[in-house]
């Protein structure tokens, strides 16, 4: 008997049932939502272990609501989306989706997909080296790595610099606010939002002194994030 439980958001009534039916009887726990906007109050409430997500339900559509998902960590998310081309599974996956199906869903290979993603996840994949662009985090060792034109650069960081490095650098581009950090990155803690500030502060200098300045952003009034710089390989 599995002990996971999936939260499934779809508006598709007859698919949804029939999803949850099938994975309750391979021995999950399952929760559904309609729309987006219950999808997230049911992610927040009950904070599931893997999502499966439509692409368009209503009130919140499938691509917002994988991203509200993304500021609180790295819940696996399977894509679900009618749209079937390379192009919308990398726009999927650029966005932070795991894994991408395209529909009609058969429901037994979603089943051998959510059950690849949970175990890659209990082999410690959450923590599985982080490479982008230049850098390169390792969780698992607490290491991280600058690529400079004489070799590697290790950056000496303390574990909070580490642990907001490697979440803000497995989504490029997505803005996170404080307290969303705190939530996903320190979530026993009662950090205060003021001591975010200080530890990116540390990273952008370090990031610098390692010759990649930029790489982290300040978005004025809301936070920070990783910038994008896929969008312009010129600008690394």
């Amino acid at each position: 008997m599995h002990t996971k439980l999936i939260l499934i958001v779809e508006d598709n009534e007859e698919l949804r049932c029939s999803l949850e039916r099938h994975l309750s009887e391979t021995g999950f726990r399952t929760i559904s939502a309609s729309d987006g906007f219950k999808g997230f109050k049911r992610f927040q409430t009950e904070k599931p272990d893997l999502v499966v997500l439509d692409h368009g339900p209503p009130r919140v559509d499938g691509y917002q609501l994988l991203a509200k998902i993304r500021h609180f960590g790295d819940t696996p998310v399977i894509m679900a989306t009618t749209w079937n081309s390379h192009e919308d599974e990398l726009e999927c996956r650029h966005l932070g989706a795991d894994d991408y199906l395209p529909k009609p869903i058969h429901n037994a290979v979603l089943t051998e997909h959510v059950k690849m993603l949970l175990t890659r996840g209990e082999d410690g994949g959450a923590n599985r080296p982080i490479h982008y662009r230049k850098l390169t985090i390792d969780p698992d060792e607490y290491t991280a790595y600058v690529d400079g034109p004489l070799g590697a650069i290790e950056l000496k960081l303390t574990n909070s610099e580490l642990k907001l490095l490697a979440h803000m650098a497995r989504c490029p581009g997505q803005v996170f606010e404080r307290a969303d950090l705190i939530y996903a990155c320190f979530p026993d803690s009662n950090m205060l939002l003021r001591t975010i500030d200080s530890h990116v502060s540390n990273l952008k200098r370090k990031l610098a002194g390692a010759g990649i300045d930029g790489y982290l952003e300040t978005v004025q009034g809301v936070g920070y994030r990783m910038r994008n710089l896929n969008t312009n390989p010129m600008d690394a």
